[in-house]
This record gives structure tokens, sequence and C-alpha cells, in this order.
């Protein structure tokens, strides 16, 4: 008897060391390719338009995630299903590192990114099934582990590359991806051997196994709950990619600042993100409701745009730094994907939902928005398009105060 406590301690310390390795690899493939950019050049031209492919592949990687991972989910189990998710990053690593050509090079691109966003897709998941009394925690543990994987690439991509070249630089990323993979291999394992005696157990009995059906698209559109998160969620990664794409240019020009400054500008929203990726999934789940996390997301949000639209140059650092904490919805999102869903299928269901349209429509975000900045010849436009979406969040206000959860709404 005694040994039963001992073995559920040694399956959630895996867990949770599972959880922490494969989020620390997920941001890789979106910050180890832009520093080498110049170098890559050198053997791969990359024009304007290549670079913008680039670019985009990650929100439209993501929300083709959102749609695969949960059905793959249902037919192979959250286990087996994530570890294939690492095996196609390291495939993806290892492929744009020998890259030839172009084609070459997105294809391996596309291959990791959506390796990454399956685990964007169902880590909420994994939460919920290893740590269900700790999701506020363990949901800003691995949102913290995320933004360091983000910050590191852009640290050590070039002095990787001068010590031998850019394919060693980023093919060493699938090493780190290979040793977070360990844990996920047991842990599939396990998994498989269950699924099986579970399968066994309802054949003995002679009853037909009740096979987890997902809700249909237009069922998960009837839950206020769903439409709660997603729309903080969509409001954020817009804000999110328009600013990775156009910010550094877009300073340059209405505020005046360098093409240094505009860049460590960049970074600080980065940097940013670790304190909100500790503090915001905790607050979703100790908060009554999420409300005061959207009033005052959206309060920065429209102080950065309005700054930036009506004194750009008096105070840039003090928008940045408020367009910077905008994003606590972020992390509050992940958090909500586990606390507003009693099950980790149904947490993968309603994450692959929001993230599909919030990705999808979060990469058109910087196309339109450019092509407004060149319709019109200024900037101010697209900032007040970014202004007046900022409010958007308000709407949620209702929608997740009802303290409702998908599987309520849905009736399952």
């Amino acid at each position: 008897m005694t040994d039963a406590p001992s073995g559920r301690r040694s399956e959630l310390l895996l867990g949770v060391v599972a959880i922490v390795l494969i989020a620390a690899t997920m941001r890789l493939p979106v910050a180890a390719l832009s520093p080498l950019a110049g170098r890559i050049d050198a053997d791969i031209p990359l024009s304007a338009l290549a670079l913008g492919a680039l670019g985009t592949a990650p929100p439209i990687a993501f929300a083709l995630a959102g749609v695969l991972a949960p059905r793959l989910a249902r037919r192979l189990q959250l286990e087996p299903t994530l570890l294939l998710a690492m095996l196609a990053m390291i495939a993806g690593h290892l492929v744009r590192a020998a890259a030839v050509d172009f084609a070459m090079l997105l294809a391996g691109t596309l291959v990791l990114l959506l390796g990454a966003g399956f685990g964007n897709v169902l880590l909420p998941a994994a939460v919920k099934k290893v740590t269900p009394n700790r999701i506020g925690t363990m949901t800003a543990v691995y949102a913290m582990i995320m933004s360091i994987g983000a910050a590191v690439p852009p640290l050590v991509a070039v002095p990787l590359a001068e010590l031998a070249d850019w394919r060693l630089s980023l093919a060493i990323w699938a090493a780190f991806v290979a040793i977070a993979l360990v844990p996920w291999v047991a842990l599939a394992a396990r998994e498989v051997r269950a699924h099986r005696r579970r399968r066994a157990a309802v054949a003995a009995d002679g009853m037909p196994g009740a096979e987890p059906t997902r809700p249909r698209r237009a069922a998960l559109l009837r839950s206020p709950t769903l439409w709660g998160i997603g729309i903080p969620f969509t409001i954020s990664s817009i804000s999110a990619y328009a600013g990775f794409a156009l910010l550094p240019p877009m300073l340059r020009e209405i505020a005046g600042v360098g093409e240094a400054e505009a860049g460590a500008l960049l970074a600080l929203l980065g940097f940013l993100g670790l304190p909100l990726a500790a503090i915001g999934p905790v607050l979703a789940a100790r908060l009554r409701t999420p409300t005061p996390l959207l009033v005052a997301s959206t309060a920065l949000f429209a102080t950065a745009y309005a700054g930036l639209l009506l004194g750009p140059e008096a105070a840039t650092l003090l928008w940045m730094i408020a367009l910077g904490l905008g994003y606590i919805t972020f992390p509050m999102c992940l958090a909500l994907f586990a606390l507003r869903t009693r099950t980790p299928a149904m947490a993968s269901t309603v994450s692959g939902a929001v993230q599909t349209v919030g990705y999808a429509i979060a990469a058109l975000a910087p196309l339109l928005l450019g092509a407004l900045r060149d319709s019109t010849g200024s900037w101010s436009p697209a900032i007040a398009v970014l202004l007046v979406l900022s409010f958007a969040n308000l709407i949620a206000v209702p929608l997740l105060g009802r303290r409702g959860l998908v599987d309520d709404e849905l009736g399952r």
C-alpha cells in the first residue's frame, strides 16, 4: 500500500517534467530563423516576398494545428499525439538546416511550426490531465518557459553561426527537442498500454465501447464561454503578430527612432511576456471572473495605440510598455482552456477551435494593416484600427462573467 502514493508522485513528476520540456521547445521555430536571414540569403536568396512568407507561416501553421490536433488526439490519445508532434519538430529543424533552396526551407519551417502548433493546442489538455488541481500554476510555469524559449534563440543564433555556419545554428535545436522527447516516449507508451487495457475490459464485458465524440463546430458556436475566450485570444494574437511584423518600420517612421532602438523596443515586448506568463494564469484561476484582466488589457492596449496615434514621440517607451502589458490576456486564455472545461478532451477541442480562428485572423492582420498603410501613405489609419479593436475585449466581459463551462453549455 505504501507504494501507491510513491507511484502517483513519480507519475506526477514525469508529467510535469514532460510539460516543462516540451514548452521549452515550442517557440524555438519562431525565434531561431529571423536573426540569420542575412547569412541564409548568401546561400538561399530571400526576397521580401520570401521573408513575408516565412513571417506569416507561424500563425497559418498554428491555425492548421488547431484543426488537426484535437482530431488526431482523439484517435491516437493525447500523449502519443504530442510525441508525434515532437518528432515532426525534430524533422523540421533538420530539414530547414539542410535546405538547398527556399522551397525546402519553407517546407521544413512549416513542418516544424505545425509540430509546435500541436503543442500549443494540446498542452492545456495535458495540464488538465496531469495537474487538474493546479491548472493556473502549471499554466504559468509552462507559459514562462515558452517565453524563455522565445528569448534565447535570438541571443545565441549568430554566435552559433559564427562557430560554423547558419546550418549548425538551425540544426542544433533538434538536439534540444530530442532531449525533451524522452519523457514523452514513456508517457505515450504508458497511455497506449492503458488504452489497450480499457478496450480489453470493454470487450470482456461484451458491451460496445463508448468512443469519445467531438462536438460539431456549429455546436461550439453556441457556447458563450468559447466566444468569451476566443475574442481576447484573437485580439491579443492580432496585436502580437501585427507588432512583430510592423512595429519596427512603424516606430522609425512615426517616432523617429533608429533601427537599433526600434529593435530594442520590440525585444522589450518579449521580455514583458515573462512576468505576464507568471501572473496571468494564476489570476485567471483565482479570480471569480477574468473581468479585471480583460478591462486592464483593454485600457493598456488603448493607451498604447492612442499614444502612438496622438503623440508617438512624446513617450515611446511608455507606449511600448503599455502594449506589452496588454498581452496579459494571452496567458489568461491558455489557462481558461482548461479552467472552463470539464475534461482534457474538451479542453483540447476548445483550444483547437479558438486557436484555429484566432491565428487565422492574426495571419491576415499584418498584410491588411500593411496594405492600409501603403494605400493611405500613413500609419495613422492602421493604428486607429488597432485602437478600435482593443475595445472588443470588453465584449468578453459578460460572456465570461457567467462562470460557465463549455461542456455544460453544450449539454455534454
